[in-house]
């Protein structure tokens, strides 16, 4: 079995991750998020034919409207359920004129948010994470509050706050990069990660207390290295049979819960990635910057 020294190796591995958080910072500001009806405002409305339609055929001629991207949801022969950005009066009008070149159809309803309540959901979603990691900095401290050698509880929180920002950073980049919209489902997906990533973390770093607490006169990065070979394997099985169940929706589900699916699958194979390779070693590089 191949054995590689993690904390010896850490640079590469920082090198690594600087390289994908700078390509997701680099698209994020060229390209930036793009936003969806959740955030933005939308508008929905549900129509019903006289006679079966097709929906390719809607999506077709909703395409050539220039009103944007629709979501069409088909509920029977005859019924459809649209979805897209808030439309004023006018833009519903040509909307109607659009699909009404489609068939004979009849309006049963119409329902539009505007911009105003989405910003409301940017700020609640900016205020979910925000306070998500904030708490999870308390936590770790408290958890943590008996180590002191050589690095104090607080800073196993902050370092842990370091890597689960890596691991929403990079998939956030991925999305600006493929263009995919950001909803309310990938702002679940992101604290489901933070959870996830923390999880992953907490046990490397637990592993290093009770090493510690066995061996307090060992060298802190030979005990920080064989907490990560203790953990590995689980970590890594873990995370796989996490990601065999969200390939299969990835590739069997529908278009929302693939990009769900695919935010998830980069972020639990980024977060695995750092709490083995970048959280653990930041623990050995803070406390060797300490003794200089």
């Amino acid at each position: 079995m191949i054995h590689i020294n993690i904390v010896r190796n850490r640079k590469i591995f920082y090198v690594i991750s600087g390289l994908l958080v700078g390509l997701a910072f680099l698209s994020l500001g060229l390209r930036g998020l793009r936003l969806g009806p959740d955030f933005t405002g939308d508008a929905v409305f549900e129509i019903e034919y006289k006679n079966s339609a097709q929906k390719d055929v809607i999506e077709k001629a909703w395409d050539g409207s220039g009103l944007g991207g629709a979501e069409i949801n088909q509920k029977s022969d005859r019924r459809f359920v649209l979805r897209t950005r808030y439309l004023s009066q006018d833009e519903h009008e040509k909307a109607l004129g659009t699909l009404r070149q489609t068939g004979d159809l009849e309006e049963k309803s119409f329902s539009a948010t505007g911009p105003s309540v989405g910003r409301q959901l940017r700020r609640n979603a900016l205020l979910a994470v925000i306070f998500s990691l904030m708490a999870i900095i308390v936590y770790i401290a408290f958890a943590f509050r008996k180590v002191s050698r050589p690095i104090s509880s607080w800073i196993y929180g902050v370092i842990a706050i370091v890597a689960l920002l890596h691991d929403i950073i990079i998939p956030m980049g991925l999305f600006s990069f493929l263009r995919f919209e950001i909803d309310a489902l990938f702002i679940s997906a992101l604290l489901t990660l933070l959870g996830f990533s923390v999880h992953d973390t907490i046990v490397v770093f637990d592993r290093v207390r009770e090493n510690l607490r066995r061996d307090s006169h060992g060298h802190f990065d030979e005990i920080v290295e064989k907490s990560l070979h203790e953990t590995i394997g689980r970590s890594i099985n873990t995370s796989l049979s996490t990601l065999f169940a969200l390939v299969a929706v990835f590739v069997f589900g529908g278009a929302s819960t693939q990009h769900l699916a695919l935010a998830l699958i980069s972020g639990i194979i980024v977060g695995t990635y750092s709490s083995i390779f970048i959280a653990s070693t930041l623990l050995v590089s803070v406390a060797r910057f300490r003794e200089k």
